[in-house]
């Protein structure tokens, strides 16, 4: 269960990240920002991964 929690987590910063590039820097660091959520996507693939594992062999 704390794999998913983890994914829930990571697409809530993705959200975030996304949000406070558009709104607060007014898209001045939108090219960061990208490279971040791409970053965050990879790790809630890797959540994702073992959740569907762990979940698997219940």
């Amino acid at each position: 269960m704390k794999y998913v929690t983890g994914l829930y987590i990571v697409m809530a910063i993705m959200v975030a990240v996304n949000l406070i590039s558009e709104f607060i820097f007014k898209g001045e660091y939108s090219a960061i920002a990208s490279w971040a959520i791409v970053m965050l996507f990879l790790l809630g693939g890797v959540f994702f991964a073992n959740a569907r594992y762990y979940l698997s062999r219940k």
